[in-house]
């Protein structure tokens, strides 16, 4: 993984999965889906990568610890593993 992301724990990977579905409305794209997360970033640690199987791709999320009351949040940003890998770069030349 690119710097400033690294990968978790399982432990942590659950807790974050579960704030993940804490904040999620019930229109949001991730609603009911089963996400795992992977990675977060060194920097953010609201931000986290997480595996949307259903879906196909993986998303990056930036966590608010709350139940979001707007249908525009969770912001997500989905990914295909190349244009991951691309995204995480990219960031990483910014940190």
């Amino acid at each position: 993984m690119n710097e400033p992301w690294w990968l978790i724990s399982t432990s942590m990977s659950k807790s974050l999965t579960k704030e993940l579905e804490k904040e999620l409305l019930l229109k949001h794209i991730l609603y009911e889906k089963e996400a795992v997360a992977v990675a977060r970033r060194k920097d953010n640690d609201d931000d986290v990568i997480f595996w949307i199987k259903k879906l196909n791709k993986y998303d990056v999320v930036h966590l608010i610890y709350s139940k979001e009351t707007s249908s525009d949040f969770t912001i997500t940003l989905l990914f295909t593993l190349s244009k991951l890998e691309e995204y995480c770069k990219t960031v990483s030349k910014f940190h």
